[in-house]
């Protein structure tokens, strides 16, 4: 714990429900696909079995994080510091500013990608 900083459990949760529930989705859906595919030869029908299942449990565990997140959106913006990861530098004129480390693309990647990708996979499942 460097800094004496500590994150409580429920921030901890929160900000893995905001970046991981896509990715649940997309892990699911493709899952639900793969085992409704597989369901159709004999000799597989345990496996696309399996895939159904562990594919559908992991689309309610993204729902469930979504779920999550709305409840206790209130509670993770008041106290959530959104200029923690940022960096101070001085300008030419020497005045401060603060700098995002991370690039704007880092949302792109980790949100936007998924989510597109989640609701193709449920497209594609739902019209198979």
């Amino acid at each position: 714990m460097a800094g004496n900083r500590f994150i409580s459990p429920l921030h901890l949760r929160l900000l893995m429900a905001r970046s991981n529930s896509p990715l649940f989705f997309l892990a699911g859906f493709t899952q639900l696909y793969i085992g409704s595919a597989l369901g159709d030869d004999a000799a597989l029908a345990l496996l696309g079995t399996i895939l159904e299942i562990t594919g559908g449990s992991s689309v309610l565990v993204g729902l469930y994080l979504l779920i999550f997140v709305a409840r206790h959106h209130k509670e993770f913006s008041e106290s959530y510091n959104k200029i923690e990861n940022s960096v101070m530098s001085r300008e030419n004129t020497g005045a401060l500013h603060r700098v995002d480390p991370k690039p704007a693309s880092t949302k792109l990647i980790n949100v936007v990608i998924p989510s597109i990708l989640a609701f193709i996979a449920a497209w594609a499942w739902l019209a198979n």
